[in-house]
């Protein structure tokens, strides 16, 4: 299977018996088409079927028995390398067909994250005069392209929309859908109670009007968690970690069950139970390299990497960063391979040799600039490097640095275990109030 087709297949499930048959170009003419296509690919008709249709399905399409469905039609077309027009000849879609369509290619968009193939599709469809309801859809569906793109006031702008056009009564999935935009929307910007607070009411929507879509409760849950654990409000993001868990299981819903594990990951690593999260996070990673997401499984890598460095099992971490560092490369990530690099600047000064980790740490900041979060995570080797080094001042602005921008992003956790390595160095070197200054900072003072 292709991406798109996987994309489709995992958002509308088995496609085997295709339903719900469309205006196409008379059956005959759009058979004679296909079986001339295919024969121009060189497949047999198995081939064609593959795992989403059946060899009879396609047989029956050739010889102008049956119409497909959108979906069908777009899995033939997408296999055959042809667009969809190639098939519907001079006959239109109904509008409303055509909308159907576009709708669905644009969530699929979604999911594979393709946000200039989005683009086309919510354009497309938005061409259709569609009712409010499916325009707030499509708003909601460009607005997550706003912000995979950091264009977070545009996102704002589509959501509030969307809002605009559906009954909170009538359309409760469709406010909980826009809420839970809304609310990622305010947690990029690193407002964290707002994002909280907004997808408090995404949850509460579904609830209020028995909104029974396991899936898109499990998503809100594994945002609102991740507002929670930035708040630093560790039981309540536990808790919501494990119930989004628990929501993406019984649905069998792999990827969302895969961040549910990520999440309560986190969660036990913030409490200190490194065992817990190592645990949780090898179930994540299992599941990621299942559903093939290379970005979490990247992100995953790092993590147990990362812990595995603090348990000082430092045989462990290096294989993990390394494997990540390999991983990244191959498919052109070059900011997560710095990511993973810092652990390996992390492990040279384990290994009492501040130079190289100097060396790597810087290395892997330059490459970072647009993560802040890591970036900062740079400069914490870099503080820690040059105090090995006996260069205070150096060390002193690295930390600094590494500290504001925790500040900036509002990574509290991060920032209070930063603020305490700081502590324990300032005060090795005798400088006692400055030390507790830091110390105060680190439990949030």
């Amino acid at each position: 299977m292709g991406a798109n087709e996987r994309a489709l297949v995992c958002q509308y499930g088995d496609m085997r018996s295709p339903v719900g048959s469309i205006d196409t170009a008379p059956t005959p003419i759009l058979g004679e088409r296909v079986r001339a296509a295919r024969r121009e690919r060189g497949m047999s008709q198995a081939q064609l079927a593959g795992e989403e249709l059946t060899k009879g399905f396609i047989s029956q399409v050739e010889s102008g028995i049956v119409r497909p469905s959108v979906r069908s039609l777009q899995i033939i077309a997408t296999r055959l390398g042809k667009s969809l027009d190639y098939f519907l000849g001079d006959t239109p879609l109904a509008t409303e067909k055509r909308l159907a369509f576009h709708r669905l290619a644009a969530d699929a968009a979604a999911e594979r994250r393709d946000w200039p193939d989005l683009r086309d599709h919510v354009r497309a469809g938005l061409e259709c005069a569609p009712s409010k309801r499916d325009r707030a859809a499509l708003l909601r569906l460009l607005a997550n392209a706003e912000l995979a793109e950091g264009k977070h006031e545009a996102a704002f702008d589509r959501v509030a929309e969307g809002l605009s056009l559906v009954d909170p009564e009538r359309d409760a999935d469709e406010v909980a859908h826009l809420l839970r935009v809304r609310g990622i929307t305010y947690g990029g910007l690193s407002q964290h109670l707002a994002a909280a607070e907004t997808l408090e009411q995404a949850r509460d929507a579904m609830e209020r009007h028995e909104v029974n879509d396991p899936r898109l409760r499990a998503r809100i849950l594994v945002a609102l968690g991740t507002a929670y654990r930035r708040l630093n409000r560790t039981a309540k993001a536990m808790q919501t970690f494990t119930s989004a868990l628990d929501l993406a299981s019984g649905a069998e819903e792999l990827r969302l069950a895969a961040l549910g594990y990520v999440g309560v990951a986190v969660s036990l690593y913030d409490a200190g139970e490194l065992d817990g999260s190592l645990t949780n996070y090898r179930r994540a990673l299992d599941l990621f390299e299942r559903v093939a997401d290379r970005s979490f499984e990247l992100s995953v890598l790092h993590s147990l990497a990362s812990i595995q460095l603090e348990r000082e099992a430092i045989d462990e971490a290096r294989d993990l960063a390394e494997r990540c560092v390999a991983l990244a490369r191959t498919g052109h990530d070059e900011a997560m391979a710095a990511t993973a690099e810092i652990v390996l600047a992390r492990i040279a000064l384990k290994r009492n040799d501040p130079a190289e980790a100097l060396r790597i740490a810087r290395r892997s900041e330059k490459a970072l600039a647009e993560d802040r979060v890591q970036r900062a995570d740079a400069f914490r080797v870099i503080g820690a490097a040059q105090d090995a080094l006996g260069a205070y001042g150096a060390s002193d602005r690295a930390y600094r640095r590494g500290l504001e921008l925790l500040h900036e992003v509002g990574d509290q956790p991060d920032r209070s275990a930063m603020a305490a390595e700081y502590a324990h160095r300032l005060r090795a070197r005798g400088e006692v109030e400055q030390a507790f200054h830091y110390l105060e900072l680190a439990r949030g003072r």
